[in-house]
């Protein structure tokens, strides 16, 4: 004669499933801040006297082959950066909310980035460049 036993249902612990979500939200965020800007590659040009300044969330780059972007998106001409830009600082106050952080890759030549940068001026945006300090010897 067979005994008949119970089966006990297997359960899976969830006290912690809420922490691990919540990490895990966190963790995405940090990255994707990070990972705005990091689709630009360029090389910036180099200076003896470059000034420290806060890093606006309003930027504005060209890369080595000319490709215009703000905020890491590629977009077609100057008229779209103004455009961009004016849309960016409409409802901003003050000096800091209307900075535009301009990123421009050293071999760009004057005629594509001198559009850029008066694009930026006419949509309202103050002008920040950007570039590495030269080593002094």
């Amino acid at each position: 004669m067979r005994r008949r036993t119970k089966k006990i249902k297997p359960s899976i612990p969830t006290a912690s499933m809420g922490d691990i979500a919540f990490l895990l939200i966190i963790f995405f965020m940090i990255c994707s801040h990070f990972a705005r800007d990091a689709s630009v590659r360029l090389k910036p040009p180099r200076a003896a006297d470059l000034a420290s300044l806060k890093e606006s969330p309003i930027s504005v780059a060209i890369d080595e082959a000319g490709a215009i972007y703000i905020q890491g998106r590629v977009v077609a001409d100057a008229e779209a950066v103004e455009s961009g830009v004016a849309a960016l600082v409409k409802d901003k106050a003050g000096e800091l909310g209307r900075t535009v952080m301009f990123k421009c890759d050293a071999s760009v030549g004057r005629e594509r980035f001198e559009p850029v940068l008066d694009a930026i001026a006419r949509g309202g945006g103050l002008i920040a460049a950007m570039g590495e300090r030269e080593a002094v010897h």
